[in-house]
């Protein structure tokens, strides 16, 4: 199957994205059509992303994102990616993108949280708390969120955060803090 790429999505140069076509235009067995292969796609992409091969999921992810504009999978791992390449800014755009498709995207709001760590250390820990309303059972966002407290000398609160964090998984023990700086 060739895969159509974005060149702003992935930094190569050559294949156009398929034409965009309305809603209205489609017929619903195009849309499942269209359904079948985005969640094909998606299952390549984490395929790839599994087997190391972001360069091949980076592709994968943009052809998502070009059959299915707000799939919040597609953005999701596509922040993924930029995160491992270091390319932080890039993937707070593809989180935030994640997140406009849905605000309560646990794994994205978790991973944004990670990346306002050294910026914006309070926003991060709002976001951690967002992700413990929506999942509290989520050991590592209570764990951020209390070595984040405690830096901030919310210590009391900080040092349940981590005991919670500890509770739910207790190879949690072994994490150590993050650097602020």
């Amino acid at each position: 199957m060739a895969l159509a790429t974005l060149s702003s999505c992935t930094g190569q140069d050559g294949e156009e994205p398929p034409e965009v076509v309305s809603s209205e235009a489609v017929s619903s067995e195009a849309a499942d059509e269209n359904g079948s292969a985005v969640d094909t796609l998606v299952q390549t992409g984490l395929a790839q992303l599994e087997a190391g091969d972001n360069a091949a999921a980076r592709g994968t992810f943009a052809s998502v994102l070009a059959l299915d504009p707000d799939n919040v999978l597609g953005h999701y791992n596509l922040g993924v990616i930029e995160q491992r390449a270091g390319r932080d800014a890039a993937a707070l755009e593809s989180y935030d993108a994640a997140l406009a498709t849905d605000p309560d995207h646990v794994p994205a709001l978790f991973n944004k949280a990670i990346l306002l760590e050294t910026s914006d250390l309070p926003g991060a820990v709002e976001l951690y708390r967002t992700v413990i309303d929506l999942d509290e059972e989520r050991a590592a966002a209570h764990m951020r969120l209390g070595f984040a407290l405690v830096h901030l000398g919310e210590k009391i609160e900080g040092e349940a955060a981590l005991a919670e964090g500890l509770r739910l998984d207790p190879a949690m023990a072994q994490v150590e803090a993050p650097r602020y700086d």
